[in-house]
């Protein structure tokens, strides 16, 4: 699961690691406050590592960069559509199937073929000067 840049790394590790905590408790029944705090946090991280690596492929002109913004912007949707179900909905098998598929098997998914092309455009590339 790695791209070569440990910052990176370490905020995929740490996302992947969140998803799989709330798979967990939606599948354990750890109650809204328990999976709220992990969604919560999820938010919060996902934010701040999309607008990091975003600002590298911006920064090291990499061929992705839009494709690579819009589909950060699809994942965030798609963490407010569970978000909105948690919050009215008791957990369920079908929302921990959308946690899965929408989420945890996207992000892995979107690192392998979006996310590794950041590594070879800072490695050959020089960055752009802020615009």
């Amino acid at each position: 699961m790695k791209i070569g840049i440990p910052e990176i790394d370490q905020q995929h590790k740490q996302l992947i690691d969140q998803m799989d905590l709330l798979v967990q408790a939606l599948r354990n029944n750890q109650g809204k406050a328990e999976v709220q705090k992990i969604v919560s946090f999820l938010e919060v991280y996902v934010n701040e590592h999309f607008g990091f690596e975003e600002e590298c492929m911006h920064r090291y002109r990499c061929p992705v960069a839009s494709q690579n913004k819009n589909a950060h912007q699809k994942f965030i949707q798609n963490l407010r559509e569970i978000q909105v179900e948690l919050k009215h909905n008791e957990p369920s098998l079908l929302v921990v199937l959308k946690v899965n598929e929408n989420l945890l098997d996207w992000f892995i998914n979107h690192i392998r073929k979006i996310d590794t092309q950041l590594q070879p455009c800072m490695m050959n590339g020089v960055p752009s000067s802020r615009e």
